[in-house]
Order: structure tokens, then C-alpha cells, then sequence
């Protein structure tokens, strides 16, 4: 019985604070509803664009201030409209690589500066167009693997230095 009320305590317990974890909605996303967006943080501030609102594929940024609460605009992706693209940073620049429109699958890697609010075109990726793949950075280098090219699903990894 003692073995029971304590389990039952226990998961009372992880059920209260997982609801505690997420009882505050933030300022919804200035950039209205879209799926297979791409997003990635630099420094204190998280930066999601790109994806599709289901009738066109969008190639906008947004910068989202925790402090603030506030979503702020940022200059549009220099590619391509894209969804399914990957995103990463690394010393406090934003990377977004690859990604499809739908009828066209990307290789191209971008980068963000957020203090000149540009983007610039860097060397493509290597593992070649593709689109649905996770892409995550560890201290100066960024990684993208898996995905698909549009014709068979892919298990390879690449690692970016820029």
C-alpha cells in the first residue's frame, strides 16, 4: 500500500509540474501559421522563418525576444522560398541549409548576421539537394544529415566549419 501511494504521489507530482513547465503561452508568432519552418537561437533570441502556410512557400525571418515577449521581422532568406530546410548556429550567426519548394530540392547554406540583418550565400552542401533532414550545431560546427532527395530517404552526416 505504502509502495502505491508513493508511486501515485510521484506521477501526481510529474503531471503537476509538467503542467507547471508550460502554463505560460508566449506572444503567438508574427508571422501567422505555416508548417516545416526551420528555426535556430543566437545568443538570448530565437529566429524562425522559412516553411509553408499550405498554399505558398515562404522565405520570411522572424527574431523572437524572450525579455520582450515580441516577434520582430528580419530581412527575408537571400534563397529560394523553402520548407523543410535545417537550421543551426555557431558563433552567434544563424545557418539555414537545404529545403524543397516543392518541385525543386536546395543544397544551399545561408547565413545569418543578426547585427547587419543580412544574409550571405555560403559554399553549398555537400551531401547534395535534399529536404526533411535535422541539421544542429556543437560548439563551431554545424552538422545536417538524413532526409530525403525526393527519390529514396538518406542516412548520411555532414559536418559544416565555416
Amino acid at each position: 500500500m505504502r509502495k502505491m501511494l508513493l508511486v501515485m504521489t510521484v506521477i501526481l507530482y510529474i503531471a503537476i509540474s509538467a503542467h507547471l513547465l508550460w502554463a505560460v503561452q508566449k506572444a503567438d508568432f508574427g508571422g501567422g501559421k505555416r508548417y516545416a519552418a526551420t528555426g535556430f537561437t543566437i545568443g538570448s533570441k530565437g529566429y524562425i522563418g522559412t516553411g509553408s502556410d499550405g498554399s505558398k512557400n515562404r522565405k520570411d525571418f522572424w527574431e523572437y525576444d524572450p525579455v520582450a515577449n515580441t516577434w520582430t521581422q528580419k530581412v527575408n532568406l537571400g534563397g529560394d522560398a523553402r520548407y523543410a530546410a535545417v537550421g543551426f548556429s555557431i558563433g552567434g550567426k544563424g545557418y539555414l541549409a537545404i529545403g524543397s519548394n516543392g518541385s525543386t530540392h536546395y543544397d544551399d547554406v545561408w547565413e545569418y548576421d543578426p547585427i547587419a540583418n543580412t544574409w550571405t550565400r555560403k559554399a553549398d552542401f555537400g551531401g547534395g539537394a535534399r529536404y526533411g533532414a535535422v541539421g544542429f550545431s556543437i560548439g563551431e560546427k554545424g552538422y545536417i544529415g538524413t532526409g530525403s532527395n525526393g527519390s529514396k530517404n538518406l542516412n548520411d552526416f555532414w559536418e559544416y566549419d565555416p
